[in-house]
């Protein structure tokens, strides 16, 4: 079972064609790869008329038991990488950036900024303007979230410097979860994707009596075993 959750959490990539072809040393993606390509081949010779570093990038997953998921047309502009995307039901195209590497900010905190934009017109025959006028919208939108990125980051950071002197008990190998725990109180922290959410609660051994609440409330309550 341990070995399989793995297996279901290993995280798709995109290679170049030189990586790829070492990923396929074997050959067991040719006639899939070489299949893909022949059908996106009429729309990389649009899309290189306006964009000439257009190039082919190969979807896969690896491991012990790789994957290819498939080819998309991609490039770099202003410094981001961008490929193509289908919209199936209008056949019709838009142009979105690579995001997969930002990771102290959700998939919420991109749709609300991408949400600030007025998005262009889904393509159907490609032109300079088009292709332009999305990658305009997505280098805006890219460059917000690259900021909120950086200042979450740097909050979360700030954070752990706050507590670095505290005893943490990690409940989380990637330290996405911490418990401190100290005079009978227990404080818990968060971080996923750059945003931090806490919980306090009450942490004790033996019966509650008003004692213990009379002590608690002064502060000079000190329980064994730092409980």
């Amino acid at each position: 079972m341990e070995q399989s959750t793995r297996k279901k959490h290993k995280k798709m990539k995109t290679l170049s064609e030189k990586e790829f072809n070492e990923f396929n040393a074997k050959g067991l993606f040719t006639d899939r790869a070489e299949q893909a390509k022949e059908i996106l081949f009429p729309v990389m010779q649009e899309i290189r008329k306006f964009i000439p570093g257009a190039e082919y990038g190969y979807r896969v997953i690896g491991g012990q038991y790789p994957q290819f998921y498939g080819i998309q047309i991609e490039f770099t502009q202003n410094g981001i990488r961008f490929h193509l995307n289908k919209i199936l039901k209008e056949n019709k195209y838009k142009i979105v950036p690579d995001m997969e590497h930002f990771t102290n900010v959700n998939r919420y905190d991109i749709e609300r900024i991408t949400n600030q934009y007025e998005k262009p017109c889904n393509i159907g025959t490609f032109t300079a303007k088009k292709v332009n006028d999305w990658i305009n919208y997505y280098t805006l939108i890219y460059n917000q979230v690259a900021e909120e990125e950086a200042e979450n980051a740097q909050k979360v950071a700030d954070f752990l410097k706050s507590i670095e002197n505290e005893s943490i008990r990690w409940e989380a190998k990637d330290h996405s979860k911490g418990t401190i725990t100290r005079n009978g109180l227990c404080f818990t922290f968060y971080i996923e994707n750059g945003h931090l959410s806490y919980e306090l609660a009450l942490s004790y051994c033996g019966t509650t009596d008003y004692n213990k609440f009379r002590l608690m409330a002064d502060n000079q309550f000190f329980p064994k075993g730092n409980y």
